[in-house]
């Protein structure tokens, strides 16, 4: 677990084109909030700080503490998250992307009390690690760095060279029950659709 007195950042990575969508998935509305609007309340239960990883400060602006952009641009996901870390107030950041819109305190909760002696936090669903929900240290920064300087831009390549703790479904499921409500991606319209009627029960 991290020191109680540990404070952490919050990352929001809102630079994807939404091509799938057709629109622009942060800011699609679900009930009376707009995507990352529900993403910002959440993170802020948990963090100090939230930063947005965009190329379009004056869409987001008003749902971070401030904005930034892609230090080292045109490689994805990685490029965001390098960004986000470098750009961070404290050691530790939570990362979310903007097209999560169920993003579990619980989760986020189980990522900070297994931090200790790891330099990354990411959960399993499905058989597949969630890079884009995970906790990271400002260590990381180096390896991604290094990754992103060879054009190689997959999140999960660097954990090779990252000592990283995964979270099982199980350890998951202890503490958050609506684990497919949780890891919901929006990518097409049918997404949206899902999301919606899940919004609806909230």
């Amino acid at each position: 677990m991290l020191p109680k007195a540990a404070a952490i950042s919050g990352v929001i990575l809102a630079g994807g084109k939404s091509a799938r969508m057709g629109t622009d998935k942060a800011l699609l509305k679900l009930g009376p909030y707009y995507v990352i609007e529900r993403i910002a309340g959440v993170l802020r239960t948990m963090v100090d700080e939230i930063v947005i990883v965009t190329d379009r400060p004056r869409r987001y602006a008003k749902y971070g503490d401030r904005t930034v952009s892609d230090i080292m641009p045109g490689h994805g996901p990685l490029g965001g998250l390098h960004a986000g870390l470098m750009q961070a107030s404290h050691p530790w950041v939570l990362v979310a992307a903007c097209d999560l819109p169920f993003v579990s305190v619980p989760v986020a909760g189980l990522m900070i009390h297994c931090a200790a002696d790891y330099d990354a936090v990411v959960p399993r669903h499905r058989g597949y690690a969630e890079p884009l929900y995970a906790l990271y240290n400002k260590r990381c920064i180096e390896v991604m760095e290094q990754q992103l300087v060879q054009g190689l831009g997959k999140i999960t390549r660097s954990y090779d060279e990252l000592r990283v703790r995964y979270l099982t479904e199980e350890e998951m499921s202890f503490v958050e029950p609506h684990l497919e409500q949780s890891f919901l991606n929006l990518n097409t319209p049918k997404d949206i659709i899902k999301a919606q009627a899940l919004g609806a029960k909230l």
